[in-house]
């Protein structure tokens, strides 16, 4: 099939028309799912967050160990799946992330014993490698060079399968780099913000590689928007720019008024 570039900017959605559907929420209590979990609601769909333990939440919680038998009784009742768990980290053995490739064929597989057809995939923009190609399209071949992004692939590709086999709507949604207020790990942008605002240099590491990079709101509405429409596999949602490290650096001094000099460490 022929994939069409989605891109979060895209502002003429026709989720009004939409009725309200029940989605089940992997990784619902992160960064990303605090995002999805509001644009849900906007959307008039009611979400539904699966989770290893109980807790006190905001949103409808339900509780699995993600074996497929526990998944099946959590989704019994769910239109459509959004499956952000995942483990990150630039760890350099396959085997950090296999936990990650096997909880995907869990969803999967309870999804489909139960009828739902529709499931969005978090996957990463880290698929890709070569720089000279920036912005990537989906037309473009995946080459990671991390452990992560070969972990993404396989996910995605184990998606593929289910799409294939069992005519179900995986789509799997390549994401850029994100960032956004909610973010509690102290990423590159994160920290810039905070020492822009306080008026103090800014330190920048690796500044000549490039990438994009991606507001969280928008690959909330991405995933949201995505579920229920027609069609599988990979789509790359990002900016459409790409900007180094020490160029994001001078953007945010720039809306700060910053005028500390960047520290360049290379």
């Amino acid at each position: 099939m022929k994939f069409v570039r989605l891109t979060a900017s895209t502002k003429r959605l026709d989720t009004l028309s939409m009725s309200p559907k029940k989605v089940a929420v992997t990784g619902g209590t992160g960064f990303l799912g605090a995002y999805l979990l509001k644009e849900l609601v906007r959307q008039g769909h009611e979400p539904v967050v699966l989770s290893t333990k109980n807790r006190d939440f905001d949103y409808e919680l339900r509780e699995t160990d993600y074996s497929v038998e526990s998944l099946e009784a959590v989704l019994a009742d769910v239109d459509g799946v959004i499956h952000l768990a995942a483990k990150r980290g630039a760890q350099p053995r396959i085997e950090e992330f296999h936990e990650g490739e096997i909880l995907t064929q869990n969803v999967l597989e309870a999804a489909k014993n139960c009828g739902i057809k529709h499931v969005v995939f978090a996957s990463s923009i880290s698929v890709y490698s070569d720089e000279d190609l920036l912005p990537w399209t989906e037309d473009q071949a995946a080459t990671p060079i991390s452990m992560y992004g070969i972990a993404k692939l396989s996910s995605e590709m184990i998606g593929e399968w289910y799409a294939n086999r069992y005519g179900m709507k995986v789509k799997s949604l390549r994401m850029a780099h994100l960032f956004g207020a909610l973010e509690k790990n102290n990423y590159m942008i994160n920290i810039f913000i905070r020492k822009a605002y306080l008026n103090k240099p800014l330190e920048v590491k690796d500044s000549l590689s490039k990438r994009e990079f991606l507001y969280a709101k928008d690959a909330a509405l991405a995933l949201a928007t995505s579920l229920f429409k027609e069609g599988h596999g990979p789509f790359n949602i990002g900016s459409g720019e790409a900007f180094t490290n020490l160029e994001v650096a001078k953007k945010i001094n720039e809306a700060f008024d910053n005028r500390q000099d960047i520290e360049d460490k290379g």
